[in-house]
């Protein structure tokens, strides 16, 4: 396999176009409010910006594998004081929230830690994207600002009993100092 511009793509076949300083980032195997948490302490933020019902984008059902039409959109973002260094988007289809009531009420608990708590969850291996400073997560990560430069995103697929959850993540160019 090779690198392939618009597609979602495992991080060995990107990783020569990654910033070197994004990668330990974009390989992080645990949970990323833990790891801005380390890096930020005190000035650590997770913010819910919004959730609402939207239709199922049809590349995100057919990634999800499901029939459904609709989903509940999540999104927020992981601060450091002031500063966004990453939004997450994440896609809950509608047979997803009807076995699972409680995805609607996250608030502004993180997804991840809720998820360690939920038995028989598997998650796919991430898969990695890098924007065009046009792209949909980018916009929606800049507040519709288009970016000077590329930015990068990854995804993984969580497998919950009774439906599936897509998690989206874009890393803010803050993240690609040293």
């Amino acid at each position: 396999m090779f690198f392939v511009p618009g597609r979602w793509l495992p991080l060995e076949i990107c990783r020569s176009r990654v910033p070197e300083t994004l990668i330990p980032w974009l390989a992080e195997p645990g949970l990323l409010t833990a790891r801005v948490h380390a890096c930020c302490g005190d000035g650590a933020q997770l913010n819910l910006l919004r959730v609402v019902r939207t239709p199922l984008a049809p590349p995100d059902a057919r990634r999800l594998d499901v029939a459904d039409r609709g989903c509940l959109r999540r999104e927020i973002e992981l601060r450091c004081g002031a500063r966004r260094w990453i939004y997450a988007c994440s896609i809950f289809p509608d047979s997803t929230v009807r076995a699972h009531p409680w995805l609607g009420e996250l608030g502004g608990n993180g997804l991840g830690e809720t998820l360690a708590r939920v038995d028989e969850v598997q998650r796919e291996p991430l898969e990695y994207l890098e924007l065009d400073p046009t792209h949909e997560l980018a916009l929606a990560a800049t507040g519709d600002r288009v970016a000077d430069m590329p930015l990068w995103a990854r995804r993984k697929l969580y497998r919950l009993p009774g439906g599936p959850i897509l998690v989206q993540e874009v890393f803010l160019p803050v993240l690609d100092t040293p």
